[in-house]
């Protein structure tokens, strides 16, 4: 267990004994991850908002019965995942897809023009490909690339095989080096 883990394990236990200043550095720590995790589900800003509060509101009153049987990342992405695929349910149509890029704020650097035309570009042709991946396929990379979670967790979080895991990731990433190539091929024929 990494430093941050045992920090995070550490806020906790205070969290289970209602410190609320040990609640809001945890929150700190995780109310964007949520946000925009909610949000690849959801692709409506506001009720990704309802679901980041409602995980996190979950969090505070579920912090006595965490266990620390998985990082405390995992347990909490998990919980943002069951109340996003509840506010999925309760719209009563069918869950659309964002691609990640668009769920993710990009930092508050200053490039310069040519810079910002190439990242740009780069932005919307890996928007693109990622759209042209299925929910699954763009879960997947979300919690490999992004949120950075091992394979074990990522199944324990999905409630699937480990080596299902590895299996969606390579396609995955096939799907989308394909789908890199089709963007670029029809970029070039305009």
């Amino acid at each position: 267990m990494d430093e941050q883990d045992q920090t995070e394990c550490r806020l906790m236990a205070a969290i289970a004994k209602a410190d609320l200043e040990a609640f809001e550095r945890l929150h700190r720590r995780y109310d964007k991850r949520v946000f925009q995790y909610a949000y690849s589900f959801l692709r409506d800003r506001t009720v990704a908002e309802e679901v980041a509060i409602d995980t996190m509101m979950a969090v505070w009153h579920g912090a006595v019965d965490f266990q620390g049987r998985s990082r405390v990342s995992t347990w909490i992405l998990g919980i943002a995942r069951h109340k996003a695929l509840d506010a999925v349910r309760a719209r009563s149509r069918p869950s659309s897809q964002v691609s990640i890029e668009e769920a993710m704020h990009l930092g508050d650097g200053s490039p310069g023009p040519a810079e910002t035309l190439a990242a740009g570009q780069q932005a919307a042709l890996t928007r693109q490909a990622l759209a042209m991946l299925s929910a699954d396929h763009q879960e997947i990379l979300r919690l490999v690339f992004y949120e950075e979670l091992p394979y074990e967790e990522i199944a324990s979080l999905l409630r699937i095989p480990t080596n299902t895991v590895k299996t969606r990731v390579y396609y995955a990433k096939q799907r989308l080096k394909q789908a890199f190539e089709q963007r670029a091929l029809v970029e070039v024929a305009e």
